[in-house]
């Protein structure tokens, strides 16, 4: 769990300084950076203050454009998303994102003073056109950086993210061991309806989707 609220965590942090970017990596570096300095606004505005349904809201609004949960959900099911039917996907897709909204949502709460700083970027393939912006979170109080990687896919004339890594780990890799578990041994239907279940009124509104 404290490797997941890092990673949540990432999405919601500040203070940049810029290195020079390769030309094919500066749109990602820029999403990057724009979605962190609008999150920021809203962060500081609400410092000290408890987080309010307003607030997650709000940050929900900034982050959910800039990523990609189609290609998520693919590679979080691995071999199972062939195996799913396409009301089955877009069920998970719809459940998968709300777990995200919610466990983003809920990171907001670890947030006390952290800064960012970028410190690189790369495009690591062509085709399709992959780019990850390295960076880390400088903790308070002199603990040691945590080493924070987010892995964005061009698609649709923008640069999205699909993946985040927290001190090496993988969020979708994370994801894929539990969920996959739960695949292989009692099959996609109870996967679906677990995590219907744990999403409660989220989860509803799915199905009813």
């Amino acid at each position: 769990m404290r490797q997941i609220s890092l990673i949540s965590l990432a999405f919601f942090l500040l203070a940049w300084t810029l290195p020079a970017a390769a030309e094919d990596t500066q749109g990602a570096v820029t999403v990057v950076e724009q979605l962190t300095n609008s999150v920021l606004k809203v962060l500081r505005a609400n410092e000290g203050k408890p987080i309010t349904p307003t607030v997650k809201k709000d940050v929900a609004d900034i982050v959910l454009p800039h990523m990609d949960f189609t290609t998520m959900s693919q590679y979080v099911m691995a071999q199972y998303w062939r195996q799913m039917s396409p009301a089955q996907q877009q069920r998970f897709v719809v459940l998968f994102k709300d777990l995200l909204v919610r466990t983003y949502s809920n990171s907001l709460n670890h947030y006390h003073g952290q800064t960012v700083k970028i410190t690189g970027s790369q495009q690591i393939s062509q085709n399709p056109p992959v780019a990850q912006v390295n960076m880390v979170i400088r903790q308070n109080g002199g603990g040691p950086d945590v080493p924070v990687i987010y892995a964005l896919l061009y698609t649709n004339n923008s640069w999205r993210i699909y993946n985040t890594y927290i001190d090496g780990v993988s969020m979708v890799l994370n994801y894929r061991q539990s969920f996959g578990q739960i695949a292989a041994s009692r099959g996609i239907p109870a996967l679906l309806q677990e995590m219907q279940t744990k999403d409660g009124a989220g989860g509803k509104a799915a199905a009813a989707a």
